[in-house]
């Protein structure tokens, strides 16, 4: 954004006061009220305090300073709950002292169904286990409940309510928090429906007379929606409107895949026959069946979010009072929040929501806001596949190996080489753009991505950094001996052998001490490409223990993430709720205009 357009930003935002606050916490840990920037500097030179957190920034004071004596205002949390974003701002009667919204993890159940495809795979393999196709983790553990019982939640709902609980408490060690308040929602999911079809508004029995009144389930009541046809079908058609080809058997056919995240409502299952059912399976996603259904898809409404703040709502404020009786906990509906944030003027953005529950107080707001992203802390792969990359001769795109290969459907006759039932989409490999490998990770580094570390030495000194690659580079290694004997008696690959303990973990001390660490990163005032430092063996084993002369680890960036932004820089360089739904709109229309 230029610098014209973020003055104008400024200008319409004149009216509202903005201010810059440090996190502070006494010797035994207890939060302060938080204080300016001046004051913790002169804390920090004084050597009175110092810094156990960078962002946000906290500081610990050093001397006897008592916060038990302070005479303060009532620190309300007030917590803009959410499916895939929560909002969260901490104020009193005057000021916002910090603000932000946390970026949910999300996947989390195609993340479960594939671990218990693993599972099922592994034990499928162990000859002296019963093949059952069953989950033995759910069959033989006493303590898995079932999904029938009462108090029973699906782990990926309860991960969102952990998250939401996993935030509040981290602020709490921060903040001095004396009240929570936290925005629940009452979605009436038929009336929203009903109402963006067709715009009726749904009254009395018109709640038990929905579409699929009358069926036995989903799958029926489709076939009778599409008439027992075929979706390509119908447009196949001759001049006395006959069909050119009679449809195979019909099929139900998912338009967003379920491991995209796709759900088993009507409007997201089409009839399909047969043939046209292998054909959009075919080369995975790049077929014009796949999209068209695809593009489809996009145009209908669905109510994730709206169904888990029905499932989770009272749940969430149940778990805070349980969890921290100290505090008053207190539920808002989210339509009073709409009101103040149009009467303050402010964008619809999460952590503006988030000031505006209940009441504005009209408080001066904090300078900065944290965008806190989850992360997961390892994914616990030990083998990393890169596809080989070609350039497509249709259309000069660059496309994985997968994507352009041999698919043979299945057949009554396994080694049928019909035509009609293999596509060779080998053909168009025009140009081999770089090779597929496999990665194996042998260790852990104790460093990672996104890691924050400080500079001690060289060009970059007293730079705080994030970690971007870690690896190993430099200085030969040399060949481990391996007995000849050694070889003959367990008939080992020799090649095989030598890349084996070439690994860190199969190293000896002395083939470990020519090893050499590189690590890159970045900061915010660097325009360097990716600045690097070089450590050896030794400075490495120090660094394990945090006490390198050249390099010190401040936060491992695992779980949630936090970032800090400027609030109006923010809000002036990126597109609020309101603007990304009318994008939205706008896109559905053109859809459905094409």
């Amino acid at each position: 954004m230029t610098n014209f357009k973020l003055r104008l930003y400024y200008k319409g935002n004149k009216n509202m006061n903005y201010m810059d606050f440090v996190l502070i916490v006494d010797k035994n840990n207890k939060p302060c009220i938080p204080i300016k920037n001046g004051k913790a500097g002169y804390l920090l030179r004084e050597h009175k305090a110092e810094i156990i957190n960078h962002e946000p920034l906290v500081i610990k004071r050093t001397d006897d300073y008592n916060s038990d004596l302070e005479n303060r205002d009532i620190f309300e949390l007030k917590v803009d709950s959410g499916y895939l974003n929560i909002g969260f701002s901490v104020s009193d009667n005057d000021h916002e002292y910090i603000a932000g919204q946390v970026k949910m993890l999300n996947g989390m159940s195609n993340r479960l169904l594939e671990r218990k495809s693993m599972r099922s795979s592994r034990r499928n393999r162990l000859r002296y286990r019963k093949n059952k196709n069953i989950d033995y983790k759910t069959v033989h553990n006493p303590t898995y409940k079932n999904g029938n019982e009462d108090g029973w939640f699906a782990p990926s709902i309860v991960h969102k309510m952990e998250t939401h609980i996993r935030i509040i408490e981290q602020l709490k060690q921060w903040v001095p928090i004396d009240k929570v308040i936290v925005e629940v929602a009452n979605f009436d999911i038929a009336a929203m429906d009903a109402y963006l079809k067709d715009g009726t508004i749904l009254n009395g029995k018109d709640y038990q007379n929905g579409e699929m009144k009358g069926y036995e389930n989903v799958v029926s009541y489709v076939r009778a929606r599409d008439n027992y046809s075929c979706y390509f079908c119908n447009k196949k058609k001759k001049k006395d409107g006959t069909l050119k080809e009679k449809p195979k058997r019909i099929e139900v056919h998912h338009k967003i895949p379920r491991s995209w995240g796709g759900t088993n409502n009507p409007g997201n299952l089409i009839c399909v026959c047969q043939g046209c059912h292998q054909k959009i399976h075919s080369n995975n996603n790049n077929n014009k069946y796949f999209k068209e259904l695809l593009e489809q898809a996009l145009q209908e409404n669905t109510f994730k979010d709206s169904t888990y703040m029905n499932i989770v709502r009272w749940e969430l404020l149940n778990r805070l009072t349980e969890k921290y009786p100290e505090l008053d906990i207190e539920a808002e509906y989210g339509y009073n929040t709409k009101i103040n944030r149009k009467e303050a003027g402010l964008r619809k953005f999460h952590y503006n929501d988030a000031v505006c529950v209940k009441e504005f107080k009209n408080t001066t707001l904090s300078k900065k806001v944290f965008i806190v992203e989850q992360k997961r802390c390892n994914d616990r792969k030990m083998e990393n596949f890169a596809d080989a990359k070609y350039i497509d001769s249709r259309d000069g795109k660059k496309k994985s190996g997968n994507d352009l290969k041999v698919i043979r459907h299945s057949t009554k006759s396994k080694r049928s080489t019909n035509k009609e039932h293999i596509d060779n989409e080998r053909v168009f490999r025009k140009e081999k753009v770089s090779k597929g490998k496999i990665q194996f990770e042998c260790h852990s580094y104790c460093v990672k991505p996104g890691d924050l570390i400080y500079i001690k030495e060289g060009k970059h000194k007293g730079k705080i950094a994030e970690v971007s690659t870690i690896q190993i580079v430099g200085g030969k290694i040399p060949n481990p001996i391996i007995d000849i004997n050694e070889i003959n008696n367990k008939k080992i690959d020799f090649n095989r052998e030598l890349k084996k303990r070439k690994t860190i973990s199969n190293m000896t001390d002395y083939q470990k001490s020519f090893a050499k660490y590189q690590i890159r990163f970045t900061y915010k005032e660097s325009d360097a490409d990716g600045p690097s430092i070089t450590l050896t063996q030794k400075e490495y084993e120090k660094l394990k223990e945090n006490k390198s002369d050249r390099v010190k680890i401040i936060r491992t960036r695992r779980g949630l993430v936090w970032r800090e932004y400027d609030r109006l820089t923010y809000e002036a360089e990126n597109m609020d709720q309101e603007e990304k739904k009318l994008e939205v709109k706008n896109k559905k229309q053109e859809l459905k205009a094409a």
